[in-house]
Order: structure tokens, then C-alpha cells, then sequence
């Protein structure tokens, strides 16, 4: 073997030694680790930045969201318990002591004063009868004093509705100035009397912007159609906030555009009327903190960028010098080094000769000596020729693993793959269905085949394909647990044979479909499947030029369609017209 090896060295030698590489060479060189070395270093630091700003933004957005929710439903509240205590305060004062019905002259005012103490937002008071007319008033407008309001909204609502108490939208009204109004009703000695009292918007709305506490932000009250309650300056009744959201008892957070600037809103209904509370910022005052973290996460990714580029250019740069230096220094020895890389692949063939080889010699032996010890007569073991048989196939199971590396090694030393041949798909089918006829048929298992006539040869390794065409045919059978129908259609698409094996088994769900052809993956269970089938059959598919795909519906069976390449050399081979 030592003599063989270096007659085929000298013969290598004699033939010209290899060419000293020039300096172009190790310039390219140095350009592709360049490249190769940053993508490896870069793209996993491209990646990682990207996941965590993403992560870091979406976790500081939630906790922006759910800040504001939380300003909005503490306001929400606290503008609650402002209501409450109007209607609080207007029922304390329809049992004031003394009031009459009509009231003597003075008490209205004297009331009123006490409203006023009790909030600096009630304007004025008014006592009504049932007939709508405001029979005694309070407060700046003295000429409201007998107007009929029995065809005001707010009137004939709480003459209707069953709670005692109503607070209405803010409006007009006789005086013609923005309020609105808490009324309550009594009734005495049979007759309905209606006491309310108006708001002062302006101080309201004011006591509603002053409690939140989220910078630059805004709150308000709209109503139900989505005017504003509380405003401002040129701001009216009538102004719209925007398309208004079903009631809910949860708050809501969404982005909203005003007037070309995008919001970040939360929307909080009130418990005691028709209204809702809304706290609004702006989106980039809002989501400043997202803002200065991309800049900063941006600033260290370039940083560690700037740091990799440096790195890799001194390094390859040096790199690249040591090896041409040492390409030049060593060119004499070059025939010894092809002789060292020749005894080095000797040696890990030798290795991997070894240690492939142990694992089905373990298993033979471990095998044998079970068998040989329930033989034995001392022991007393009765003989099970089923567990026998099992151990006679584990001993055949690991012979034919021990042939396949061998197998493996002999192609690698002859450092060739087996050559694709012009076949006919029907008849490689067909071969493969002679081998599983039997154990189909103890199966009750029926068989559709289903070819096409004019099929096209196609340029394969045969013994490769058997083995797609097995693993498809024991996963259709594994799939129907028992008896079922198996289909085989063949056809040409497009220059394109088309295989389709399908079953009507149990299929697979959306979630498995993703993972099938994973290596080790199984659904089966634990000495029932290696989960290499499917992978091992989508390698040989691609690399044939084809594809592979799978169609599947739990409980309603699965199809694979293998699609394979017309080749006019296969043609030509066959005979067949191209």
C-alpha cells in the first residue's frame, strides 16, 4: 500500500508541481474572508439588534399603552365621584330645611350660596313643577324666571326615566352660553318638582385636564356622538371629536390622527352618564423614549460594527500576509504536503472506519450474548422464539447498517456518487408496490394506481428513488392505523412529472405539515420511527432538481406530490419522443 502511494506521488510529481499562487490570488483571497468573516460576525449582530429592538420597543410600548390606560381610568374615576357628589349635593338641597314648594323669597339664593360652597362649578338654581315652568331662580340670569321648559330634552328625560336624577350634555340652552345641567326629582304630596342646577363647563373642564398626570397629554370629555363636554377658546357644543367607539367597560387604547398629527389615545366610559373620558398625546411626544432607545441601540450597533470592521480588515489583512509569506517560503515542500494530506485522509478513514463500525457491532453482540444466555440451561429461560425472531432482526437490522457505512466508504473512496439513469417512473412504482404487495394486502389496505400512458423517462439514481417511494408508501400505511385506500397518480405538468401518493389516514395538523421534513421529527412513537424518511426523501428530490410538497387536513388523509424534471437526455436514452 506504502509503495502504491508513492508511486502515485512521484507520478504526480513528475507531472508538474503545483504553480506558485500570485499575488492576485491572496488578494481575492483576502477579499472573500473579508466578506465571509463579516457576514458570520455581522449578520447574527444584525439580528440580534433587530430582535431586541423590536422586543424592547413593543415591551416599551405596551408600557406606555398601559400608562395612559391607567391615567385615563384613575381620572375616569375621580370624575366620577365629581358627578356623584353634584347630584349628592342638589338631593341635599331639595331636603334643605325650610323649603317650600313655592319656595319663600330669599331661600333659592341662600341654597345656592351653599351649592357654592360645596363646588365653585355650580352656577345657578332653579325649582321647577311638573308643568316645565321655572317658578324660582337663583343666579345671574334672572331673566330665565318663568320660562317654560316643559319641551327641553333634559326635562321630559328625567319626567320619564326611572332613576331619580339625570346630567345632561353640555349646551345652549335659553341663556344661550355653554352648560349643562344636574336636575334631580322629588316628589311631594303627589306632584313632581324638579331641581337643577347648572355647570359652569369652563371650571369643569378645568377640574377634568388638572388630575392626570402623563406629560404633555390632554383630557376631556366627549358624549356619546363625540362632542366635546369640556373646551376652550373657539371650541362649541357642537365640535366632533371623532368616530366614537360602542360603549365598553374597559378602557381603550388606540392611534387617532387630528389634524394630521397622530394621537396615541385611551377612551374610558363614565358610569353616571352617556359619557366617556378621553386622555390624548401626541404619538412622538408619547413615544419619545422609543425614539431616543432606537438611536441608542443604533449608536452601539454601529459602534460594534465600526469594532468588527477594524478587526476583521487588521486580521485578514495579516492573515493573508502570513499565508503568502508562507506559501512562497514553503513552495519546495508542496510534494510532501500532498503526502501528508493523503496519509492524514488515511488515518480519519481509518478513525471513522472504527467508530461507525462499533455501534452494530455493540448491538450484534449485545444481541448474541442475550441469545446465547436464554440458551444457556442454568438460567432457566424459556425459549420465546417471537422474542427470538426480534433479536435475529436487530441482529439483521445492525448487519445491514454496518453494510450501508461500509457501503458509504467504498463510494467515498471512490469518490464518486452512483449516476442518474433515464427511468420510467410507472415501472419504479410499480417495483416498489411488489415489495410492500403482501404486507398491504394483511393490511386490507386497497390500491388505486392511476398512470399516465405517455409519461416522459426522467434522469435518476433508481435505487434512490425506491427508497422515496418506500418511505411515502410506510408513512400512507402507518397514517391509516389498519385497513384504507392508498391512491398513486402519475402526470405531466409542464415539463414537470408529477407523483402523487395519498391516503385518507388520520393527516396532520397545519403544525406537523411545518416540521415533516425536519430530521428526527416523528409522530410515531418512541422505537417506531427515526424521523429521517421524509428528510432523507426531500434531499434526493432536490437534488435531483425536483420538489416535494405535502397537502394535509387532520382526520381527512394527506397527499405528497413529488415533481421531477423532464430531461431530453432521458428521452433520447428511452426512445421517446421529446
Amino acid at each position: 500500500m506504502t509503495n502504491r502511494l508513492e508511486s502515485d506521488n512521484k507520478a504526480s510529481l513528475s507531472a508538474g508541481s503545483p504553480e506558485h499562487h500570485g499575488h492576485e490570488y491572496f488578494e481575492q483571497l483576502r477579499r472573500k474572508l473579508r466578506w465571509q468573516l463579516l457576514v458570520t460576525y455581522l449578520l447574527p449582530l444584525l439580528l440580534l439588534s433587530a430582535y431586541f429592538h423590536f422586543e424592547y420597543n413593543a415591551t416599551l410600548r405596551e408600557g406606555i399603552d398601559n400608562h395612559l390606560k391607567s391615567v385615563a381610568e384613575n381620572q375616569r374615576n375621580t370624575i366620577d365621584l365629581f358627578l356623584r357628589e353634584r347630584v349628592a349635593n342638589l338631593g341635599g338641597a331639595f331636603q334643605h330645611e325650610g323649603l317650600t314648594f313655592p319656595p319663600d323669597a330669599g331661600l333659592m339664593e341662600k341654597i345656592l350660596a351653599e351649592l357654592q360652597r360645596e363646588s365653585t362649578t355650580f352656577v345657578d338654581l332653579g325649582l321647577f313643577h311638573s308643568a316645565g315652568k321655572l317658578i324660582a331662580y337663583a343666579g345671574p340670569h334672572s331673566s330665565l324666571a318663568g320660562k317654560d321648559y316643559s319641551g327641553e330634552k333634559w326635562f321630559m328625560h328625567l319626567l320619564t326615566q326611572d332613576r331619580s336624577f339625570f346630567i345632561s350634555d353640555v349646551y345652549l340652552g335659553f341663556r344661550n352660553k355653554p352648560h349643562f345641567i344636574v336636575a334631580v326629582r322629588r316628589t311631594v304630596e303627589g306632584k313632581h318638582w324638579v331641581l337643577r342646577a347648572s355647570v359652569d363647563p369652563e371650571k369643569f373642564g378645568e377640574f377634568v385636564g388638572s388630575s392626570y398626570l402623563l406629560k404633555d397629554a390632554e383630557a376631556f370629555i366627549v358624549n356619546s356622538r363625540g362632542q366635546r363636554q369640556t373646551f376652550s377658546g373657539a371650541a362649541s357644543p357642537d365640535q366632533k371629536h371623532s368616530q366614537m367607539p360602542q360603549r365598553s367597560p374597559d378602557t381603550k387604547v388606540s392611534e387617532v390622527e387630528v389634524s394630521g398629527r397622530k394621537y396615541l389615545r385611551a377612551l374610558a366610559w363614565l358610569t353616571e352618564n352617556e359619557w366617556a373620558l378621553v386622555v390624548r398625546v401626541p404619538k412622538d411626544k408619547a413615544c419619545a423614549p422609543l425614539v431616543n432607545a432606537r438611536f441608542g441601540m443604533l449608536g452601539i450597533m454601529l459602534a460594534a460594527m465600526l469594532i468588527i470592521l477594524v478587526v476583521v480588515f487588521r486580521r485578514t489583512k495579516k492573515l493573508v500576509g502570513r499565508l503568502e509569506a508562507t506559501d512562497k517560503a514553503k513552495e519546495d515542500l508542496r510534494g510532501q504536503l500532498f503526502n501528508a494530506a493523503k496519509l492524514a485522509s488515511v488515518g480519519e478513514m481509518a478513525a471513522g472506519v472504527a467508530h461507525e463500525i462499533n455501534n452494530p457491532l455493540a448491538i450484534i453482540y449485545e444481541e448474541a450474548s442475550m441469545m446465547t444466555d436464554i440458551m444457556d440451561p442454568q438460567f432457566g429461560q424459556e425459549l420465546d422464539p417471537d422474542d427470538f425472531a426480534e433479536r435475529l432482526a436487530a441482529i439483521k437490522e445492525a448487519t445491514m447498517r454496518g453494510r450501508t457505512i461500509t457501503s458509504k466508504l467504498m463510494a467515498f473512496a471512490r469518490r464518486h456518487e452512483p449516476d442518474p439513469e433515464p427511468s420510467d417512473i410507472n415501472l419504479l412504482i410499480d417495483r416498489v408496490f411488489e415489495i410492500k404487495a403482501l404486507d398491504f394486502k394483511v393490511s386490507n389496505i386497497e390500491i388505486s394506481r392511476d398512470y399516465a400512458t405517455d409519461l416522459p423517462w426522467v434522469m435518476v439514481n433508481r435505487n434512490q428513488m425506491d427508497q422515496v417511494f418506500l418511505n411515502l408508501l410506510n408513512n400512507a400505511k402507518d397514517a391509516m392505523e389498519g385497513a384504507g385506500r392508498l391512491t398513486v397518480q402519475t402526470r405531466l405538468v409542464d415539463r414537470w412529472v408529477s407523483i402523487k401518493v395519498g391516503d385518507n389516514g388520520r393527516g396532520m395538523t397545519p403544525e406537523i405539515m411545518e416540521k415533516i421534513f425536519y430530521p428526527f421529527f416523528t409522530t410515531k412513537g418512541v422505537g417506531k420511527g427515526t424521523g429521517l424518511g421524509l428528510s432523507i426523501s426531500y434531499g434526493i428530490v432536490e437534488s435531483l432538481g425536483g420538489q416535494i410538497k405535502v397537502e394535509s387536513e387532520a382526520g381527512a388523509g394527506t397527499t405528497f406530490t413529488i415533481l421531477l424534471p423532464c430531461d431530453e437526455e432521458a428521452q433520447m436514452a428511452s426512445g421517446a419522443p421529446t
